[in-house]
């Protein structure tokens, strides 16, 4: 088993996204959106507290067999090697959202090189023009994968989701998701019905918080969906 694998069966669940258009943004683009949405609807409901992400490079030396990390120039493309994992974190919050990448085209299956696409296309049924946006997507052969790393924590969850949803808002991407969790995912989506499904309270809160302060982060997750536009 590879260290890249072995990571990824550590992760509690993960959000695919495929981008049919443009697959070159940068980190910078893709936290720039992602903090825009989560601190917006912070100043909404009046919280002073603001969400910072963090990205870093998790690099893993085969040869030494030791792992460092590395900074990212926030204007770099949204690519790394196959011995690295770009992490993304937020200021004060211990969990952490790990990221991959994948070829979609798959030279050794002859017989459905593209099985990856094809997949979840029975089960797709609100994404329009399905058939023109997998053509696209064969173009841009490539897929991201983001892990949580802890299922429970709800700021993780959201965070996840947002970002998620803001690469695919950046790249005209489909997403899907193997979040077992709330059984979710064997299909294609885009970003408002994906948002809609994940950015709700009942799947983020526990039913155990009934206090007063669980009251005031449901507002924050209602807030959230309205930011979205997603009512």
């Amino acid at each position: 088993m590879s260290f890249i694998q072995a990571l990824i069966n550590t992760m509690s669940s993960t959000i695919g996204i495929i981008p049919t258009e443009n697959n070159k943004i940068t980190f910078g683009e893709i936290i720039n959106l992602s903090e825009k949405y989560i601190n917006s609807s912070l100043n909404v409901i009046q919280l002073k507290e603001r969400t910072k992400l963090q990205v870093n490079i998790l690099n893993y030396d085969e040869v030494k067999n030791k792992e460092s990390y590395l900074e990212v120039n926030l204007t770099d493309i949204f690519e790394w090697k196959k011995n690295q994992f770009p992490i993304f974190s937020i200021k004060g919050i211990s969990g952490v959202i790990k990221t991959d990448y994948d070829i979609i085209f798959d030279s050794e299956t002859t017989d459905d090189p593209w099985w990856k696409l094809n997949t979840y296309k029975d089960g797709t049924k609100t994404v329009p023009n399905l058939e023109d946006k997998l053509e696209k997507a064969k173009k841009t052969n490539k897929s991201w994968f983001l892990h949580r790393s802890d299922e429970k924590d709800k700021v993780i969850n959201v965070c996840c989701a947002i970002i998620s949803a803001s690469i695919a808002e950046l790249t005209s991407g489909l997403i899907s998701s193997s979040d077992q969790t709330w059984g979710f995912g064997q299909y294609f989506i885009e970003k408002e019905e994906f948002l809609r499904f994940y950015l709700q309270p009942e799947k983020n809160i526990t039913h155990s918080l009934k206090s007063k302060k669980s009251v005031i982060k449901s507002g924050f997750w209602y807030k959230l969906k309205k930011l979205f536009n997603l009512n």
